[in-house]
């Protein structure tokens, strides 16, 4: 029975392992992708300052940096929730023994991935309906409401992975 329990850890680790690798491996290439909008947004906006002072205002510019602009805040999510940076109340897990401390984290992260799930499902079907154009850039909508379901799905990775490490933390056996 021991040696069971120890296989099961074990197998659970190694999918713990296996998970953190693939998170950390999403959020170097999200946070690349977050400069390169960041930097196209720049060079926009810039052409439509110069297209401005030359008489002649490009139309696409406000429209594309719209789309780069919610495109980057939904990949930029995934990476906040990463790094622990979204807003946070943390001074009842102050007050709580490391055991119910870290019985909460678990919470918080599983109803987290739960609401992450859900959402970046019900958005997809949403994203795959959309049939109208862009009014200026004429690309299909439904790649910029794809971002929603995309973002999503990025913080469920994340969340994923912060979950299995909660629960395969050093001593941490509930």
């Amino acid at each position: 029975l021991a040696d069971k329990n120890v296989h099961k850890e074990m197998e659970g680790m190694k999918f713990a392992n296996v998970v953190k690798k693939i998170s950390d491996s999403i959020d170097k290439v999200c946070l690349a992708i977050i400069v390169a909008i960041l930097g196209t947004m720049v060079v926009v906006t810039m052409a439509q300052i110069i297209s401005r002072l030359a008489g002649d205002a490009f139309l696409w510019t406000e429209e594309l940096n719209r789309y780069l602009l919610i495109w980057g805040t939904l990949i930029g999510a995934g990476c906040a929730y990463k790094e622990g940076s979204h807003i946070s109340i943390t001074f009842v897990q102050g007050m709580c023994s490391a055991k119910t401390e870290r019985m909460l984290r678990m919470l918080v992260h599983t109803v987290c991935l739960i609401a992450f799930v859900a959402m970046a499902y019900f958005s997809l079907e949403y994203a795959m309906k959309q049939a109208q154009l862009a009014p200026v850039l004429r690309i299909p909508m439904k790649y910029m409401y794809l971002s929603i379901p995309i973002g999503f799905s990025l913080m469920a990775i994340h969340a994923l992975d912060a979950l299995l490490q909660v629960v395969h933390e050093k001593g941490g056996r509930l």
